[in-house]
């Protein structure tokens, strides 16, 4: 391990429901993630233990639990930092002034007719910032001033004809339109919600009854009509995967906010063994089709709100089990966690294939809790350094997060923040590789490779896709995805630019680029490791449709990390050679070119920080510029990114190119 001491920009600071605005899958539930999958397993992990152990959570000890645990949550909020305390409350005072915004039934309907969502969602995410900050003031204060605007937040929020966004109400009977009131949907934003109303309701029950009883009354329904009926009643939530769905985030996440709200708002005793063992059920589906060796096939960024939560989920039944139920010896559950640190490339930089993003910082407080319930010391110094990394910034805008990670504060800031940096790491369920030329340093060069298939969770085209970084810094990249429109998940998602082959680090064949689809994939992927020296090859010609014309076509890397070069082999046997096959690659570098096969690659200071060799005899190059025209992509790359075409001019059917990428020569 080494310790990196290099401060970051603070990112913008993270708004509730600012992740699940960002990660709206419901038309990929039906366009991608719900295709029937074979369950890799049924390992059951969560009922086993249960059944195993005879677990039965009575109601008494389920009081005792709330109370020990109000209690826990008020002694750590009070052990805060002044400096702390008092960021929080200045929102708090602004919050105050704050004037709840109506939302009509026009600007819900506008999902419905053009499409558009950010109106809404908007204007309902102003909302539960508010009431958050409001809430955490009220705490951290006791001084209820905060009350009478919590008591209009949280009546407003009562008053929603649905907790949901447009998004995801349309996957009612009715479809796109106005919530049906007959028929209740438990979503991302309403799970969030309901965990929301729930601990808002417990902890400051005495203040809400002192100023009106009816308030405390009227939270407890609408948990039990939103929540808690409807997830009972209910098999066919595509995400609950009950019915041998594919399922993805939306499962660990939703399971994990309902586990919550049972835990702090259920008041029938006889739903308590009902729900209890429903949740597990319906979490098991998460973990049986889980790889093993614990990768995320949706990207990292997806990491916080898919193994992130699982872990919150294993906590709390730990946890209200007085550890009962406990998983502290489970290899994938374990390996969950670990996966975030083998992703890392340096400092908020982590390998982004799929609809990650190439910036992010996993949740500190999740990757503790990993080492916590794991007892690995690595993921509990990578949970400080990430809190590090955010400038021990406690979350502001959602209740829950605000605190778990006030009981977990103090640990944070005094363990000491140290990244492990893995020479090499190979999932070979996933078929992503990472490695990079030294464990003790960020300079010099770092690699990801992937191989996988075209009908992975939050999918892009792009078998065979690999990203160079040199000192830290990215230069062969993948743009990642742009902001969410009803596009990205419809049946037009791979007309955009950044979904397809093309627009990845991965040939073009005979003019025709990837296919989507789970059958579109590598196929032959060899890994091995020796001393300094890194070897993946796969053969992704089953990637590409039929009309591509293509064998085999077998790309090898060869990572020598001590001499700190890349070569990238391709093999290849055509069947016919009838249209133009390039090479792609796409950087956020510029670039020169010279007649002798090199191309320059420099980062913003105009210093040269990769080389690229090839062989003019059978490959003509071209640089393209692509314009960044969508605000997420902007933020990640700036105004442009470039792609580098190398052309093969040869006619063989049968041939092999080699790409040599190497650090420059310092004087």
């Amino acid at each position: 391990m080494i310790r990196n001491n290099v401060f970051l920009q603070r990112e913008n600071k993270s708004r509730f429901f600012s992740q699940i605005f960002l990660c709206i899958l419901f038309i990929a539930s039906v366009f991608n993630d719900v295709k029937s999958q074979q369950i890799i397993s049924n390992r059951n992990y969560l009922t086993s233990e249960l059944n195993k152990t005879g677990y039965s959570l009575s109601f008494e000890d389920l009081v005792v639990w709330r109370a020990k645990t109000k209690e826990k949550y008020l002694r750590k909020i009070s052990d805060l930092p002044d400096s702390i305390k008092l960021s929080l409350v200045n929102k708090a005072d602004k919050a105050l002034l704050f004037n709840w915004p109506v939302l009509p039934a026009i600007t819900f309907l506008e999902y419905k007719q053009t499409g558009n969502r950010i109106n809404y969602e908007n204007k309902l995410n102003e909302r539960r910032h508010a009431l958050n900050a409001l809430v955490i003031g009220e705490l951290i204060t006791g001084s209820k001033r905060y009350l009478p605007q919590i008591v209009n937040g949280l009546w407003v929020t009562l008053e929603e004809s649905t907790w949901e966004i447009p998004a995801i109400v349309s996957i009612q009977k009715t479809g796109r339109d106005l919530p049906d009131p007959s028929e209740q949907i438990i979503g991302l934003v309403s799970a969030e919600t309901g965990v929301m109303m729930a601990l808002v309701q417990n902890m400051l029950a005495e203040q809400l009854d002192g100023y009106s009883p009816v308030i405390c009354k009227r939270i407890a329904y609408e948990l039990n009509k939103r929540m808690i009926e409807p997830y009972l009643q209910r098999d066919d939530f595509w995400w609950m995967g009950l019915k041998g769905q594919r399922v993805n985030n939306w499962n660990a996440w939703i399971n994990t906010n309902v586990l919550q709200v049972m835990l702090w708002s259920l008041e029938n005793e006889k739903q308590l063994p009902l729900l209890m063992n429903k949740l597990f059920k319906s979490t098991d589906q998460f973990i049986n089709q889980y790889p093993a060796d614990g990768g995320c096939d949706e990207g990292t960024s997806y990491w916080n709100i898919a193994g992130g939560k699982l872990i919150r989920f294993l906590e709390l039944a730990n946890s209200v089990s007085s550890g009962k139920l406990n998983w502290s010896s489970n290899t994938l559950l374990h390996n969950i966690g670990i996966y975030i640190y083998k992703m890392q490339i340096a400092n908020n930089y982590f390998v982004n294939f799929a609809d990650a993003s190439n910036k992010f910082i996993p949740n500190p407080e999740s990757v503790y809790k990993f080492g916590e319930m794991f007892n690995d010391d690595t993921l509990k110094h990578f949970g400080s350094y990430l809190f590090f990394l955010k400038k021990n910034e406690v979350p502001a805008d959602y209740i829950a997060d605000f605190l778990e990670t006030a009981v977990v504060f103090t640990q944070l800031t005094k363990i000491s923040p140290e990244v492990n940096l893995p020479h090499v790491s190979f999932l070979p369920d996933l078929q992503v590789l990472t490695a990079r030329s030294s464990s003790q340093t960020l300079s010099r060069l770092f690699l990801a490779v992937q191989g996988g298939n075209n009908g992975e969770s939050h999918n892009h085209n792009d078998v065979g896709n690999f990203l160079i970084y040199a000192n830290g810094k990215p230069v062969i990249v993948d743009a990642g995805v742009g902001t969410y429109t009803a596009q990205t998940f419809s049946s037009t998602r791979y007309e955009l630019w950044n979904m397809q082959s093309q627009w990845h680090n991965c040939p073009v064949i005979n003019g025709v680029m990837q296919k989507d689809g789970a059958e579109y994939k590598a196929s032959d992927v060899m890994f091995e490791e020796k001393e300094h020296t890194v070897k993946i090859s796969m053969d992704i010609s089953k990637a590409y449709p039929a009309e591509a014309l293509i064998k085999k076509w077998n790309r090898k890397f060869l990572f020598n990390q001590n001499e700190n070069n890349i070569i990238v082999t391709e093999d290849y046997q055509f069947e016919k050679r009838a249209g133009v096959t390039s090479l792609n690659f796409l950087t956020s570098c510029e670039m020169k070119v010279s007649k002798k096969g090199l191309v320059e690659f420099y980062d913003t200071e105009g210093k040269a920080v990769l080389n690229l060799k090839y062989n003019t005899a059978i490959m003509q190059a071209t640089i393209e510029e692509k314009d960044m025209d969508d605000d997420k992509l902007i933020n990640a790359w700036g105004k442009k990114l470039f792609r580098l075409l190398l052309k093969m001019n040869d006619k063989n059917l049968n041939g092999q190119t080699v790409i040599e990428f190497s650090s420059p020569v310092v004087n």
